[in-house]
């Protein structure tokens, strides 16, 4: 795939930008919402690993009881009025069974699991100091993302334009999918000189 713009969030971070590093060529742009793409330095990123991602109660909290799905992810949610019974479905639904949630439990514990291979992505970042970019950050996320995180991002990706959303959490595509398309459209009409797509 090539010439198009990589959008991520969460975990989403650390996968594309893995890609993004090594194939800069590919992309026309990215869009930047609450990620990470370093090792875990802040207290509240370990903390979260350690209780989500830990063994033996972080598995049975998420293979027995599927909390990430069902507890998690709303949480992360500052609209609350949004999470509704089929939002609820459409996160929990993918997971039925303890096995299938294991991946829930495999993410959280490699925040702290994965330093290497982090660090490596880290250490490539400044592939992508060319690349336009939009930041869209809620300030309202409690899971590890102040906006010393967000500070970081403009460091690496300097031909950013930056949109702080008080009225977010983790989310942000729950919360503000309007602001989310509206940086995917800018960041296209920014690569294409002004041409409205």
């Amino acid at each position: 795939m090539k010439d198009f713009i990589l959008v991520v969030q969460d975990w989403g971070g650390p996968i594309g930008l893995n890609y993004a590093v090594r194939h800069r060529d590919n992309l026309r742009g990215i869009v930047v919402m609450n990620t990470w793409a370093w090792p875990a330095k802040i207290l509240p990123m370990k903390l979260f690993s350690l209780a989500m991602g830990g063994w033996p109660f972080g598995y049975w909290l998420q293979t027995q009881r599927n909390f990430f799905a069902k507890v998690i992810v709303p949480h992360g949610i500052y609209h609350t009025e949004k999470v509704t019974d089929r939002l609820r479905k459409a996160y929990t639904d993918p997971f039925p069974t303890p096995k299938s949630r294991i991946p829930t439990w495999v993410f959280p514990r490699y925040i702290r699991k994965a330093r290497i291979w982090l660090a490596d992505i880290e250490s490539k970042l400044s592939n992508l100091s060319d690349l336009p970019a939009q930041i869209l950050w809620g300030t309202k996320d409690s899971a590890g993302f102040p906006l010393e995180q967000m500070a970081k991002w403009q460091k690496y990706l300097p031909m950013n334009e930056t949109d702080i959303l008080e009225d977010a959490s983790h989310y942000v595509q729950e919360d503000r999918p309007d602001r989310v398309a509206a940086a995917i459209r800018k960041l296209s009409n920014r690569i294409r000189g002004g041409v409205r797509l």
